[in-house]
């Protein structure tokens, strides 16, 4: 379709049929538009998934939604011996065992690259990413480190923080620290951390935990699997954990190899069952069925919902204005543009844009202000009768806090009215 020349019919100034020649002329300026807004059309945006990694000789990574439905244990196959798995709002990141490797895909799971580094990766186990100070992992060799590389893949440091323990397993990274599990023994487990930029490390932050492989971490807790008990928390300042937080993820807590944790569930991979569990962020409503998954199941990551429901739609018709009432399940950024994720037809505003920030999940209102051709419209149709109507196509966007919030626009089609002045 697209490799096909078009070739505009000849037609003289004496041609007898100038509307018909203007017809086939806009007829072809509306598909060459068409072609051109397909092949801009940005990829769907993924969100919303929990995924692990399946290790063993003929590895995967596996995935399924947060609420548990389309599991696919399948999701990227083919892979060597991964353990851990991270995720951003573009990128798929899991470290490969033999040969030492870290890989990456889209988020949709194409374009799998099972070699995106190489260089400076050794036996590698826990992996972690964040938004501007790249990808870490760590490096199980023994007396392990900590390696480090740009957001692409360049610059790879092997000993980027060392030492690490002697048998690091988990990592995670929020926006100030990496943090790793050392499982040498129990109850003599330990999680470090140390500054994102490298440096200084303390490798002795929160002591005396049962062990296994899972560290999960969000803006209060420090979350780790516990081969003695259950998942365990530890506030993000350090201090005493708090065993058994959810005591009954499975019915063998050595099995649970992986945690993962967003701003509205926790997740845990339990290998003795094939199965992936969930429990609320405050570890309620505790499911250790959310979903099948492999025996070979082991380290997690986990996207946020970033689902915008419209409620309703209010309007002032003696303004001409409207008010959208809607809600997010969790903490992020909500903007009210002319354009959203899934538009690439942007033109000039012709409603207020508009940004809130949301701390938590909630609901919100944003005010659709005519301004541009929609208040001209709105002003030169009440010049002529006494109510004036103009449709306008909005945007409601969300983009969940977190490196692994992916952005989510809802259409909203709002017909907006004023109604003229009454003459006292």
């Amino acid at each position: 379709m697209f490799g096909r020349t078009w070739h505009l019919p000849h037609w003289g100034s004496d041609h007898p049929h100038p509307r018909l020649r203007q017809a086939v002329l806009t007829i072809l300026a509306a598909l060459l538009l068409a072609m051109v807004v397909l092949m801009l059309l940005p990829p769907h945006a993924h969100g919303n998934f929990v995924y692990w990694a399946n290790d063993g000789a003929s590895g995967s990574i596996g995935r399924a939604k947060i609420n548990g439905n389309g599991p696919n244990n399948a999701f990227i196959p083919g892979q060597n011996d991964p353990r851990a798995v991270t995720v951003d709002s573009k990128f798929i990141y899991w470290t490969n065992n033999t040969p030492p490797s870290i890989g990456r895909a889209n988020l949709d799971g194409t374009n799998p690259n099972p070699n995106f580094i190489t260089t400076g990766v050794s036996q590698p186990t826990g992996i972690a990413v964040t938004q501007n100070n790249g990808i870490y992992w760590v490096n199980s060799t023994g007396t392990d480190n900590i390696g480090h590389a740009n957001i692409d893949g360049t610059n790879p440091v092997a000993s980027f923080i060392t030492p690490a323990g002697t048998n690091t397993q988990g990592l995670a990274a929020d926006q100030s620290f990496v943090y790793w599990l050392d499982s040498f023994s129990d109850p003599g487990g330990k999680i470090g951390r140390a500054p994102l930029g490298g440096g200084s490390s303390d490798p002795n932050f929160i002591g005396g935990l049962g062990t296994n492989e899972g560290l999960a971490v969000d803006p209060s807790f420090v979350y780790s699997t516990n081969s003695l008990t259950g998942i365990d928390r530890t506030s993000i300042g350090g201090g005493n954990p708090q065993f058994n937080f959810i005591a009954n993820a499975s019915t063998n807590p050595a099995a649970q190899r992986g945690v993962a944790v967003n701003s509205q569930y926790i997740f845990w991979s339990d290998a003795d069952n094939a199965r992936i569990g969930r429990a609320n962020i405050n570890g309620s409503a505790v499911n250790p069925n959310l979903a099948p998954a492999s025996s070979q199941a082991a380290m997690m990551a986990a996207a946020p919902s970033n689902k915008v429901t419209i409620n309703s739609i209010t309007k002032k018709k003696n303004k001409g204005t409207a008010t959208i009432n809607a809600k997010v399940p969790g903490p992020g950024q909500v903007s009210l543009a002319n354009a959203g994720t899934q538009d690439v037809n942007a033109t000039a505003a012709n409603v207020k844009q508009q940004g809130l920030t949301i701390t938590a999940a909630s609901s919100f209102k944003l005010a659709v202000k005519p301004v541009g051709k929609t208040a001209k419209k709105l002003k030169k149709q009440l010049k002529k009768k006494s109510k004036a109507k103009v449709k306008v196509k909005v945007f409601v966007t969300f983009v969940p806090a977190g490196v692994a919030g992916v952005p989510n626009s809802d259409p909203v089609n709002i017909t907006l009215v004023k109604q003229r002045k009454k003459r006292k």
